[in-house]
């Protein structure tokens, strides 16, 4: 779930105005609103030298005497460690006191605290029903959260009419981000007949109140589309970029790489590829790590490429974990270690990934990195060549025509080679050998099997 930040709350400024003992006397005596205009000034450094430790201590004094505000406002600081200890448990206990006392932001943030688990047991019913407190008070981000909920079925039972009905009142409220998530409702038609052209307007609207948000997502699309205006995706694209947002990082380096609306420098696609890599962006980090291989706008750097890879498939990037094994197998960029490369070729294999389970099937066979086992290596190069992997078809008849193949596996064997030939892979003079092996009807139905094979994949 992706939440729009209120950010930290600022009281009406005591601009031009320094502080006096009359203010002083005022906030001892219990007056809240001098407690406040203190905190704010020594926060702000208006009229006194800013002191983020003394603000906090006014903050809490107006806290202590029951303003919501404050509490909220305190609850913030200990969440963010400004002035005080960062301590998420002191910052929940402020909240629930503004919340209880009924103010809709400290309800908005004691909502998304349970729905994330921040500082307290992690509690989806909880958490929805202070976000439905504040919604109710139309705080705009907890109305867009509410229909963020209801659009993925999180926390509540996923109904597309709910999620429209608090995405249009946030978004009558200003909420950029519940345009956000209209556009998407209307990009894929989820509840609405699908119209590119409402979800543009929509990221416009977001877009134009300058959320990095809506400038990404309007941007995006704008790409993929069929009437793609590439230019003006890579205005909005940059814009995002330039506010920060990681996706649009990534996205403006593949613009640049592919001269997409720009042109065409893959230094600065690796400039943006970096900064997205360096936020954590699998994509990017696996780009990035292809350039540093290439030597693409980059010096080429094969112990760059491994550590991007590396960095990529901890995030979870399947394309990058077969990288990762390669280099471990071949030895490039980093001391060759079969155990390591099965490794990751394990983790690509079990995630559907065709090349990795090729390689793994190569390993396992081989016995580098671990005992040699056939069957698991048939297990896996059949995986691969059932997901349209010519090599791994190849390889997979080799192995079941192997001494150790009974009858049925040269049948086995032939279908594969026969399957690999006809995707552009020349056997070589195994298919003639394996042939000659078995009757005329055994051969007939290999190659029957084979081209049945390759008429649906």
């Amino acid at each position: 779930m992706v939440v729009a930040s209120l950010g930290l709350l600022i009281v009406p400024a005591t601009r031009g105005q320094k502080l006096g003992n009359s203010l002083e006397q005022k906030a001892k005596l219990g007056d809240v609103g001098a407690m406040l205009k203190i905190a704010h000034a020594y926060e702000s450094g208006t009229g006194t030298p800013a002191d983020p430790a003394e603000a906090a201590r006014w903050y809490e004094h107006a806290a202590n005497a029951g303003d919501p505000w404050a509490q909220t406002k305190l609850a913030m600081l200990y969440l963010q460690g400004t002035g005080v200890t960062k301590d998420l448990h002191e910052a929940i206990r402020w909240l629930e006191r503004a919340a209880s006392n009924g103010y809709g932001i400290a309800q908005f943030r004691l909502g998304l605290a349970y729905l994330h688990g921040d500082g307290v047991t992690r509690d989806d019913a909880e958490g929805v029903h202070w976000l439905r407190e504040a919604a109710e008070k139309n705080i705009p981000d907890a109305e867009a959260n509410l229909g963020v909920l209801f659009l993925t079925g999180r926390a509540v039972a996923k109904s597309y009419p709910d999620a429209m009905q608090w995405s249009l009142r946030a978004a009558k409220h200003g909420s950029a981000f519940a345009e956000c998530n209209l556009g998407t409702m209307y990009e894929l038609g989820h509840g609405v007949v699908r119209d590119p052209r409402t979800a543009e307007s929509w990221y416009r609207r977001a877009a134009d109140k300058g959320s990095a948000e809506g400038e990404y997502r309007l941007g995006r699309l704008l790409a993929v589309e069929s009437s793609a205006n590439f230019s003006e995706a890579a205005t909005w694209l940059r814009r995002a970029a330039d506010d920060g947002n990681v996706p649009a990082q990534f996205s403006v380096g593949l613009l640049y790489a592919q001269g997409r609306g720009v042109q065409q420098n893959e230094e600065t696609a690796a400039k943006w590829y970096r900064l997205a890599a360096q936020s954590g962006s699998p994509e990017a980090q696996l780009n990035l790590g292809s350039l540093y291989e290439s030597g693409r706008g980059v010096g080429q750097d094969k112990a760059e490429a491994v550590h991007w890879y590396l960095e990529a498939a901890k995030n979870g990037l399947v394309a990058a974990e077969w990288n990762v094994g390669v280099a471990y197998e071949i030895g490039a960029g980093v001391a060759q270690d079969y155990v390591k490369a099965r490794y990751w070729y394990l983790q690509g294999a079990e995630a559907g990934d065709h090349n990795a389970q090729n390689s793994l099937g190569h390993l396992l066979y081989a016995g580098l990195g671990g005992s040699r086992d056939r069957q698991q290596a048939v297990k896996w190069l059949t995986a691969a060549a059932d997901n349209g992997d010519a090599h791994a078809a190849l390889n997979l008849g080799i192995v079941l025509s192997d001494p150790e193949a009974s009858d049925s596996d040269r049948i086995a064997a032939l279908t594969w080679l026969e399957v690999a030939r006809q995707r552009g892979l020349e056997p070589g003079p195994a298919l003639a050998t394996l042939a000659a092996q078995l009757s005329p009807s055994e051969t007939e139905a290999a190659r029957r099997n084979a081209a049945a094979w390759v008429s649906t994949h």
